[in-house]
């Protein structure tokens, strides 16, 4: 489930006082022209349907922000998606595969390194920079082949991983 700072619950427990009526966060995932995903929240009127502090405008968002933390600063509230990533072994050493607790995409894709420039650009350019030769993409699951594996590269492709995972596109296919 979401976690929310104790700051953004006492915004709300102020704001829920100014006007009289129990309020809660209403969140929307919206999607700019480029794919990258920004979270909008807002007040509104706590109704008997809401089991909480949080309303979400649509009920696939809720799958999407439910693992990260919303805090309030300065004013405003942040979104932090809390991601994680976990490199693992395969039985073929020039084979890695990482898992990550949000999800790289829907439907299974495949592509050999010629056909990577059809991903968002981070991905894209990484796989490229860092000599992959194919990629293999299925839910929450990133196959990588890479002949040789260092831990700058590996450092390097989990910071591109994340900036791709924390611009919450809908895909990964550019547009």
């Amino acid at each position: 489930m979401l976690t929310i700072s104790e700051d953004a619950k006492e915004r709300i427990d102020a704001e829920s006082k100014k006007l009289g009526k129990t309020q809660v966060l209403l969140l929307t995932l919206e999607h700019n022209q480029k794919g990258v995903g920004s979270v909008l929240v807002e007040f509104a009127d706590k109704t008997s349907s809401d089991s909480g502090l949080i309303r979400w405008k649509q009920a696939s968002t809720k799958n999407i922000l439910s693992l990260g933390e919303l805090r309030f600063d300065s004013g405003n509230f942040y979104f932090y998606p809390n991601i994680d990533l976990e490199w693992e072994k395969t039985p073929r050493p020039e084979i890695h595969k990482i898992i990550s607790n949000y999800t790289f995409t829907k439907e299974p894709i495949y592509l050999e390194a010629k056909d990577s420039f059809r991903l968002r650009p981070v991905l894209a350019r990484c796989f490229q920079r860092e000599g992959v030769l194919s990629i293999y993409l299925k839910g929450n699951i990133c196959q990588l082949e890479i002949p040789n594996l260092t831990q700058e590269k590996e450092e390097k492709i989990s910071e591109d991983l994340l900036t791709y995972l924390s611009s919450l596109y809908e895909s990964p296919w550019a547009e």
